[in-house]
Formats: C-alpha cells, sequence, structure tokens
C-alpha cells in the first residue's frame, strides 16, 4: 500500500454505498429523475435559468456531476466548467452528454480528495449532493473544495427539501438513512440527511461569508450560495 493511500481519507462505508448505489443507477438515472420528461423540462425552466444567471462568466468546478444533466444546463453560460464525478460509468455519460461543448471537461475523481483536480477555480456547483454527504464528512468536504477555489470564488449549492418517506431510518450519528430500490430489484440504503438553513450555515462556520439560503417549495428545491473566504 502506498504512502499516498496511508495519508488519504480514512474509508467511509457510507460514502461508499452512495458511490455504488449511483453506480448501480446509471444507466436509467436521465428516466428516473424525471430528466426525459418534457413536463419536468418546462417545470424546470425557471431553475435553469437562475442557475445559468448565477455562474455566467465563471470558470466553475461542477462536484458529483453525475450523467451530466446540470452540467448541460450550466456550460451554457460559465466561461469553463469542469465536471467530476467519483464514478466512471457516469463521468462518461457526462462527457458523451457534453461532447460538443468545447468549455467542458468531465473528469472521474473523489469529491472528498479532488485527487488530481488543481485549479484554482473561481466558482463551485453541486446539484443534489450535500444531502449525500455524512455529517462526520462534510467538513472534509469542503476543505478539499474550497482547497480548489480561489479567495472569494462563489459557489453555489442546490439540493432536495424533505419529502414523505417510509424507509427511512438514522444511525448513531445522526445521518438520515434512505433505501432506494433500482428497477431491477437491487436495494440499497444511502445518506439522505435533509439540512435546514441553520444547517448548513453552521456547516460554512469560517469558511464562507455572505451566505444566502432560498427554498423553492413548488420545485422540492433549496438552494444556498456563498463566497469563499
Amino acid at each position: 500500500m502506498s504512502a499516498a493511500r496511508l495519508s488519504g481519507p480514512a474509508p467511509c462505508p457510507l460514502s461508499d454505498e452512495v458511490a455504488r448505489y449511483y453506480g448501480a443507477r446509471a444507466g436509467e438515472y436521465d428516466v428516473t429523475a424525471g430528466y426525459t420528461d418534457s413536463c419536468g423540462e418546462s417545470r424546470r425552466a425557471p431553475i435553469r435559468a437562475r442557475f445559468q444567471d448565477a455562474l455566467r462568466g465563471f470558470d466553475v468546478l461542477e462536484v458529483a456531476c453525475g450523467t451530466g444533466y446540470w452540467t448541460a444546463v450550466i456550460a451554457v453560460a460559465a466561461r469553463s466548467v469542469v465536471a467530476v464525478d467519483r464514478d466512471p460509468v457516469m463521468a462518461a455519460a457526462a462527457r458523451q452528454r457534453l461532447s460538443a461543448a468545447a468549455n467542458v471537461r468531465c473528469v472521474v475523481a473523489d469529491a472528498y480528495s479532488l485527487d488530481g483536480i488543481s485549479g484554482p477555480f473561481n466558482a463551485a456547483f453541486a446539484h443534489w449532493w450535500w444531502s449525500h454527504v455524512p455529517r462526520s464528512r462534510l467538513r472534509p468536504f469542503l476543505t478539499a473544495l474550497h482547497a480548489r477555489l480561489r479567495p472569494g470564488a462563489f459557489v453555489l449549492l442546490a439540493d432536495q427539501l424533505p419529502y414523505v418517506s417510509q424507509a427511512r431510518r438514522r444511525d448513531d450519528e445522526g445521518n438520515l438513512l434512505e433505501k432506494r430500490t433500482l428497477r431491477n430489484g437491487a436495494v440499497f440504503e444511502i445518506v439522505k440527511n435533509f439540512p435546514t438553513e441553520p444547517d448548513i450555515v453552521l456547516g460554512l462556520r469560517g469558511m464562507a461569508h455572505t451566505v444566502r439560503y432560498r427554498e423553492f417549495p413548488d420545485k422540492g428545491l433549496w438552494t444556498a450560495n456563498y463566497f469563499a473566504r
């Protein structure tokens, strides 16, 4: 085992399960996430426009890009986007989706270390990611992210508001764990936390200023943006 591996982040079964789940879901993700639904596209139009306006002209580091749906959205306005995902299948899907976008690069990288991602970037973006970060790994994730950002970089986060599910429990750390079943019947139990505005502000303490939080109940979405210290 290499010295680099020994000095890296400790393994986290909760994070690994999230990665396994999305790797297994990659082939059906766009359909089950509603990204192939024309009605859903109409409903998302205001959010797409909001994200484009927020990130216009920036060099953006996108974390956990998945199949690249939101990468394609922000790439319309950003000067450049480096989109990372831990799963090679997801990253390949994003690369294919963005094959015609000269300002986008899709890279396989772990959000908790961002090894191989140099920067510095003047903006960052993550959609549906904070909720999957175990409480004990939030600070390490933010530390790795901010290490790739310029001081004063603009950060835009978006995630889901609480929704009803009967298949949840809390672990000893306080994480909310949710059972997810894929179309082939495979069952996973993944982290699905629902941070409140105070949770987000506390999580960013000492790392951010001018934190602005907003909820969009009709979209089931919250956003938070801030400037990195």
